[in-house]
C-alpha cells in the first residue's frame, strides 16, 4: 500500500477497533484525550521529548515536522505547566502538520477548538512553559507503557489514542478489516 492509502484506511477506523487488531497493547493512557471536541487525528508520528515545564523542543519539532505529521510529545507525565497552546496550534496549521498528541498539560483551549485543530492531552493547565532546555525531537519516546517511534501511525478519536507500529501497519490494517467485517455480518 501507499503511503496515502495506509492513511485513507487508518481514517476509516475506529481507534477501537485498531487497538483489537494489534498485537500488542497500542493504547495511549486513558488520561491522554481529546481536547477538541469531535476532532480525530491520524498520521505519522513526529516525537518530541522535553524537560518537564519546558517546550523548547516543541517549537523545533513544529519547524522540523512536515505536513501531515503528529507531533507527539513526551514531557514526563502531566506537569502543571502548557507544553502546547495557541502560538504552536496555529503554526502547525499553516504547514499542514495533522495534530499534536501530549501526556502534558496544554492552554489556550478556546482558541484551539476555535481552530478545530486535533489535540489529545492529559490536561489543561494556563501556566506557560520556560524555554532554554533543548529537549530532543525525532526519536523514540514512551508515554505510558507505550513505546513510539518516529513514524509510528497516531490514530486518535473520541475513545482515546491508539499507536500503530510503522513495521506492522500491513498485519493490523489486515486484522482491522477482518474484525470490521465480522461486526458487520453480526448486525
Amino acid at each position: 500500500m501507499t503511503h496515502q492509502e495506509i492513511l485513507d484506511a487508518l481514517k476509516d477506523l475506529p481507534t477501537a477497533t485498531l487497538s483489537e487488531a494489534t498485537a500488542q497493547p497500542c493504547d495511549l493512557p486513558p488520561i491522554v484525550h481529546r481536547v477538541v471536541p469531535g476532532a480525530r487525528v491520524v498520521g505519522p508520528a513526529f516525537t518530541v521529548r522535553c524537560p518537564l515545564g519546558d517546550n523548547t523542543a516543541v517549537t523545533r519539532a513544529v519547524d522540523q515536522a512536515q505536513p501531515g505529521d503528529v507531533i507527539v510529545i513526551d514531557c514526563g507525565g502531566p506537569p502543571r505547566t502548557a507544553m502546547w497552546g495557541e502560538t504552536a496550534t496555529f503554526a502547525s496549521q499553516v504547514k499542514g502538520i495533522a495534530g499534536c498528541v501530549t501526556n502534558g498539560a496544554v492552554r489556550d483551549i478556546d482558541a484551539i477548538v476555535s481552530s478545530g485543530f486535533p489535540v489529545f492531552s492529559a490536561g489543561l493547565s494556563l501556566r506557560g512553559s520556560t524555554k532554554g532546555q533543548p529537549g530532543e525531537t525525532n526519536m523514540n519516546i514512551v508515554i505510558g507503557d507505550i513505546r513510539i517511534r518516529p513514524g509510528d501511525f497516531i490514530c486518535g478519536d473520541a475513545d482515546g489514542v491508539a499507536v500503530i507500529p510503522a513495521d506492522q501497519i500491513d498485519d493490523v490494517l489486515n486484522e482491522a478489516a477482518r474484525l470490521r467485517a465480522d461486526e458487520q455480518s453480526r448486525n
